[in-house]
């Protein structure tokens, strides 16, 4: 067992679990891929959803009005995201709440080209 103890937050947040502290292990890495996406917040996994005080992804989100707070849960706006991947970074959830989805609309014209 680990000779770190256990702490409020661990025990709230179940993050010691089968003598294993999921505090300490990596989240699993999303594959980079050249199609765009869009950021879509998975209620069961959100903090916010869960009655708890938790703005991360709002408070990160580069783009403004992607990310909006309604009654203090985050709703995302597909039209303004760009699929940054920061809400994604910054999710404080111990089983992250953002998913990153493949935008299957028509692709943004690009400026200046013909």
């Amino acid at each position: 067992m680990n000779s770190r103890a256990i702490s409020r937050r661990d025990l709230l947040f179940g993050r010691f679990r089968n003598g294993v502290r999921r505090a300490l292990l990596p989240k699993p890495a999303v594959p980079a891929t050249d199609a765009p996406t869009t950021a879509v917040i998975q209620g069961r996994h959100c903090l916010a959803y869960r009655g708890l005080m938790c703005s991360t992804c709002y408070e990160r989100c580069p783009e403004p009005g992607a990310i909006a707070m309604e009654r203090g849960i985050p709703r995302v706006n597909a039209d303004l995201c760009t699929g940054c991947r920061v809400c994604h970074d910054v999710c404080p959830a111990p089983t992250n709440a953002v998913l990153l989805i493949k935008d299957r609309r028509a692709p943004k014209p690009q400026e200046g080209v013909r």
